[in-house]
């Protein structure tokens, strides 16, 4: 079978290799798509500071159940499925309280494990997840990078009738609106990129600014919508510290943001302004459903998120689109398998 391997950084490959089977508890998938993540290119180009090389990178898929393992119900065979990427110990405090997404021993597919930019990956039965019957392959590979937003969302507290601001419309920031959107929140949008900033407004962004500072505008307009929440997005120390300066006295600020280090944070303001800091990771199995209960609604615009399709033997390909992003580039989906 074909496998990418990102032997170290600005050096990824794909190859033959021998196809895996499922060992107990485990399912065999067909990988159909996979998408480009950002983290995926900070591995590529050594900015992740958690990548184990080789790996084979990936974790955003869909595919098809072709076989499954021991202690795993053979009716899964043949399903359409999403696959959650984490790897949880079970055994650590966070685990047993029910919050595994902050397992001490985390690993993450396509990171510290192998990922699915390959035909076929063996994964844990129990992280499988159902499409529903008319979300197809390239919108199930969304549901990854959506359940991040749905955690971040829930994460936040926020709920109908109140009012956001999102710092950055990447697409992690274009799921946090989604929602938001979908959960009855009035979003406000901040975005410099222009046509990031048009996805956001199709995507029902109440008003979106142009600026990546904290003008006088945006200033008024968090003031006049009563914002109480702000989701950084971002992953930059300038937009971590117009986050804490924008947010309005007594508000909470989620950080979904991944900064690839130490950034200064204004804590005066914090403290001042009694500002709520809550940071984001990932998600746990009911985002993932809650996810798909979106896309199953048809209440993501996968064509407006999903910007460029390229095969599997042109990974790398995919990889510099995302990296230069001209054209204007939000998510790169790789089509690893077809439908016979």
């Amino acid at each position: 079978m074909k496998r990418a391997v990102l032997d170290k950084p600005n050096t990824l490959n794909v190859m033959d290799s021998d196809a895996p089977r499922p060992g107990p508890g485990e399912a065999l998938v067909k990988v159909m798509r996979c998408g480009v993540c950002g983290s995926d290119i900070h591995s590529y180009t050594g900015r992740h500071p958690l990548t184990v090389y080789p790996v084979t990178p990936g974790h955003e898929f869909s595919g098809i159940v072709t076989e499954v393992g021991d202690r795993v119900d053979r009716a899964l065979e043949g399903a359409r499925v999403c696959v959650e990427p984490s790897l949880t110990c079970g055994r650590c405090p966070q685990c047993l309280s029910g919050r595994y997404n902050i397992c001490g021993e985390l690993k993450v597919m396509g990171f510290q494990a192998p990922g699915a930019f390959c035909e076929l990956i063996a994964v844990p039965a129990e992280k499988v997840h159902l499409l529903p019957g008319d979300v197809g392959f390239d919108a199930g590979a969304l549901a990854e990078p959506l359940a991040v937003g749905v955690h971040a969302l829930r994460r936040s507290g926020a709920g109908r009738g109140d009012s956001a601001l999102i710092i950055g419309a990447g697409v992690i920031g274009l799921m946090v609106l989604t929602a938001a959107r979908a959960s009855g929140i009035d979003a406000l949008v901040a975005e410099p990129d222009a046509a990031r900033a048009d996805t956001a407004r199709a995507l029902g962004a109440t008003r979106v600014f142009p600026g990546g500072r904290h003008s006088s505008e945006l200033i008024s307009a968090v003031s006049e919508a009563g914002v109480g929440f702000v989701f950084e997005c971002v992953g930059l120390a300038r937009t971590a510290d117009m986050a804490v300066r924008l947010a309005p006295r007594g508000s909470t600020l989620v950080v979904a943001g991944v900064f690839p280090g130490p950034v200064p944070v204004p804590l005066d303001l914090v403290q001042d302004g009694e500002l709520d800091i809550r940071g984001t990771l990932m998600y746990m199995a009911e985002d993932f459903e809650l996810a798909l209960g979106l896309l199953g609604d048809g209440l993501v615009d996968t064509e407006a998120l999903i910007t460029h399709s390229v095969p599997l033997e042109q990974l790398e390909r995919g990889y510099n689109i995302a990296i230069e992003r001209r054209p204007p580039t939000l998510k790169v989906m790789v089509r690893v398998g077809e439908e016979a």
